[in-house]
């Protein structure tokens, strides 16, 4: 087996070069497998019905589109994000790892079985995702047709496997993924591999996969949302939360916190360095804090990293929680970050959802 196909599949952290790795990303097409994805499938013949009863989002007459949406407890908390797509008999949801206890727990109690069945499909498929620029070179070479837009999705015959198309235009601005048998994800893989190839592109791992979300300003479930937050806190509103739709769990909070009140804290992408704007500073040397460090100005406390990485192309960015009259603020404020006995200088460099651009170098 090739040593980058054998390395994908283990799940490996890089494949002998990480920062190639990252560049694929945006300079060609990188091949990932989406270990850190997973499955439920939703059946029945009232399947959008009961689902739409459940999550943030509109998820009922979805057409060859899906929909980002939020599952929450009663109190409003985020208990996982998801990608709701439709297929032909089903409903597959696409979610993180992270998240699919809490999902599972949810669908146990309150989605009703006369309407609506689910199964757990994380062991029988599998995700891989193509991302960069040459994506679209890609799947025409294979003879596959990419819908347009965001979520769009097609069920497609490839490897002599059947699978799921998703076009995802958030990663690396953009990119497809396939939802597959597992059984099938070697030989999917192999010729995936073979194309991308072909067209400049190569395999990467875990790490550049990461450093290419937190560049693509994309939060993570179970790193940068947990049960502690509410929906308007993580920046995941305005693409995964329905205002004109009936209830769901947890409606009453999402509609008090956004119509009458403040959340007390946001998300923000982050620009770390070693000191404020020094000579260092744009050649990307800065000290890369911990998920857990402090952000501080003068007067005390301000917020919390979650993501940190070291972006080739960027330098140390991440994301983190800041108050929310600092992160709202049209004045950066003079912001230090501090962990284990090490500090630097964080700077705001957006909400979620906005990449980081190459003038930030």
């Amino acid at each position: 087996m090739d040593r980058e196909i054998a390395g994908l599949l283990e799940g490996a952290g890089d494949l002998g070069d990480w920062e190639a790795e990252c560049r694929a990303f945006h300079e060609g097409c990188a091949l990932a497998l989406r270990a850190d994805r997973c499955t439920v499938i939703v059946t029945g013949e009232r399947r959008a019905e009961m689902l739409n009863g459940l999550v943030t989002n509109q998820v009922t007459e979805l057409g060859h589109t899906g929909r980002h949406a939020l599952l929450l407890n009663r109190k409003g908390r985020v208990l996982t994000d998801l990608r709701v797509l439709p297929r032909v008999t089903d409903l597959l949801l696409d979610l993180p790892r992270s998240g699919s206890e809490n999902l599972l727990a949810t669908f146990r109690k309150y989605l009703p079985p006369i309407y609506a069945g689910f199964e757990d499909a994380s062991e029988s498929l599998g995700e891989v995702g193509l991302y960069g620029p040459q994506t679209a070179g890609v799947c025409a070479t294979l003879g596959v047709r990419t819908p347009d837009e965001h979520l769009g999705v097609r069920e497609i015959e490839l490897a002599d496997a059947p699978a799921l198309l998703i076009r995802n235009r958030r990663l690396a601005r953009d990119g497809v993924e396939l939802v597959a048998p597992r059984e099938a994800l070697p030989d999917l893989i192999d010729l995936l591999l073979r194309v991308v190839r072909e067209h400049g592109g190569r395999a990467a791992g875990s790490r550049a996969l990461d450093v290419a979300r937190v560049e693509s300003g994309i939060p993570e479930y179970g790193v940068d949302v947990s049960q502690e937050n509410l929906t308007r806190e993580t920046g995941l509103e305005g693409e995964a939360v329905s205002f004109d739709k009936g209830c769901y769990l947890g409606q009453e909070i999402v509609a008090r916190v956004h119509f009458r009140g403040q959340v007390k804290r946001l998300l923000r992408t982050l620009k770390f360095y070693r000191s404020a704007m020094s000579s260092e500073a744009p050649e990307g040397r800065g000290e890369l804090p911990a998920p857990g460090a402090a952000l501080r100005d003068r007067d005390g406390e301000l917020g919390t990293v979650t993501s940190a990485v070291r972006s080739p192309r960027f330098g140390p960015i991440g994301l983190g929680y800041l108050r929310t009259e600092v992160a709202v603020s049209e004045v950066s404020p003079d912001m230090t970050w501090s962990a284990a006995g090490r500090e630097g200088v964080a700077v705001i460099h957006g909400p979620p959802l906005q990449p980081f651009e190459k003038e930030t170098v």
